[in-house]
């Protein structure tokens, strides 16, 4: 046998011992990560609170408290606990601590759930995946709170829970499956929603209460027809089998109304209107082709709305068989004089002389004498303005009373684009989309199914997708109309 040097004796006594030391460090690190993570995990947690529901929906341990699409809380037991309103399920979930403050009076809390709506499906992703809990905070200021009831169904929209719109009421012989939240649609497109559903109070009909979206009431007339769309329609044939309708297929399962109004579709109406909720459509229902006004609610956010006079033009013709002819219009305010139709500013070829009349603003004014004085200046398109000098001291008065500095922005319309006509005298304004113009450069003609009569002679011409003042509605006196564009 060899001989060990008492050198390496002494250099693997050194090793085994430090190896020793080793051994020692390393659960003590571990204890000491697992104390930091378990720290880290506990003072994220905040305050545990406590749902009752009437169902469970599957709902279990583990499963999310979500905000906004961020999990902000965990489901940590699900049991049934009985409180005096009877039996119910209970749920207990840890709120995280920077999520807290969402845990206070007035917030809703419900189970996301596969949901299939009119226009939409919820919950989608709870197909394949985990259901969870969804909520909606209430008032920043209100008092925290630690128990909570869940709702049946998600909460309506912030339109129809604050009744921000037109309230009326349909008529129906049965319920039709309709649901609150079941939508109200106008070609396709969905402008309200069902808010309850109830017997009348002499218990002989079914009263459906409904809001219709505040940018859409004009679209509800006094001769408005309103039916269900729920049920689906399937076909069957050798060369592609059962066929299903997929849209009615919707509404059959959450309900849903339609609405139409026709070219004559008489005044708006009000709240609380009542109409019959027909059980099927006619087929002439739906030929209807009204241009109705959508109002600046479909204006962008700041835009400023002209200030608008009206003007009648006066005058006398004939020599012998007087007669009394007149024109009325609108102008606009402008800093330097009332912009509006040049037909309203000239003394016509028929009239007598001095018998030429303007009517605006409280005053009667002598056109001939206001053309020989230099009060009234052509702008082209068949639009001239009247100057300040007309209204000799009082101008600054008048224009203070009816304008003011923010006058909204100008600029030609060069394009047929979507606009908005909007005028004095407490109409709504309409809405004209593009494909209802033709023609360019000085004149864009209106469709003749837009329903500009003669009173909107002089109305304002928006672009709807900025807001700005870019034409003039002029009337012919044949009943046509065009767009004249500002320069």
């Amino acid at each position: 046998m060899h001989a060990v040097p008492p050198a390496a004796l002494v250099e693997t006594a050194h090793v085994r011992r430090g190896l020793g030391r080793l051994l020692w460090v390393i659960p003590l690190a571990a204890a000491v990560l697992s104390i930091a993570f378990a720290y880290r995990a506990l003072s994220g947690r905040g305050p545990t609170i406590v749902l009752f529901a009437d169902h469970g929906h599957g709902i279990g341990a583990g499963d999310a408290l979500r905000f906004l699409g961020i999990e902000v809380g965990e489901v940590t037991a699900v049991g049934l606990s009985e409180r005096d309103s009877g039996q119910e399920v209970r749920i207990e979930v840890r709120v995280m601590q920077d999520a807290a403050r969402l845990a206070r009076a007035g917030t809703s809390f419900w189970v996301v759930r596969p949901e299939l709506s009119l226009d939409s499906v919820q919950g989608l992703e709870t197909i394949i995946g985990a259901q969870y809990i969804a909520l909606s905070p209430g008032p920043k200021d209100a008092e925290s709170r630690t128990e909570f009831t869940v709702l049946a169904e998600p909460p309506l929209a912030d339109d129809v829970r604050h009744k921000d719109g037109l309230e009326i009421v349909l008529e129906a012989p049965t319920r039709f499956g309709l649901q609150p939240g079941a939508g109200i649609s106008y070609r396709g497109v969905r402008i309200g929603s069902v808010t309850g559903v109830g017997l009348s109070s002499d218990a002989t009909m079914v009263e459906v209460r409904a809001l219709v979206r505040r940018a859409y009431a004009q679209l509800v007339r006094e001769r408005s027809v309103f039916w269900e769309t729920g049920g689906f329609e399937f076909g069957l044939s050798i060369a592609s089998g059962l066929e299903v309708d997929l849209d009615s297929l919707r509404t059959a399962l959450i309900g849903g109304i339609a609405m139409a109004t026709p070219v004559d579709a008489g005044e708006p109406v009000t709240r609380g209107t009542r109409f019959p909720l027909n059980a099927d459509v006619d087929d002439d229902w739906l030929d209807w082709e009204p241009a109705l006004p959508l109002g600046n609610d479909l204006l962008p956010p700041g835009a400023v709305l002209p200030k608008l006079l009206r003007a009648t033009l006066s005058w006398t013709e004939g020599r012998v068989l007087k007669t009394k002819e007149r024109r009325s219009g609108w102008m606009c305010v402008e800093a330097d004089g009332l912009l509006g139709p040049a037909d309203l500013l000239l003394v016509p070829d028929d009239a007598r002389e001095g018998r030429a009349k303007l009517e605006v603003a409280g005053r009667v004014l002598d056109v001939g004498v206001l053309l020989a004085q230099g009060a009234i200046e052509p702008r082209g398109n068949a639009l001239a303005v009247l100057k300040p000098v007309a209204f000799t001291e009082g101008w600054n008065e008048l224009r203070a009373a009816h304008a003011d500095e923010t006058t909204g922005t100008r600029r030609p319309l060069l394009d047929a684009e979507d606009l908005i006509i909007v005028r004095e005298g407490g109409r709504a304004p309409i809405g004209i989309s593009a494909s209802r113009l033709s023609g360019g450069g000085d004149s864009m003609d209106v469709d003749s199914r837009i329903p500009l009569t003669g009173e909107w002679h002089g109305a304002v011409a928006m672009a709807r997708h900025d807001g700005a003042i870019v034409g003039f509605v002029l009337i012919a006196k044949d009943g046509t109309a065009r767009i004249a564009p500002t320069r």
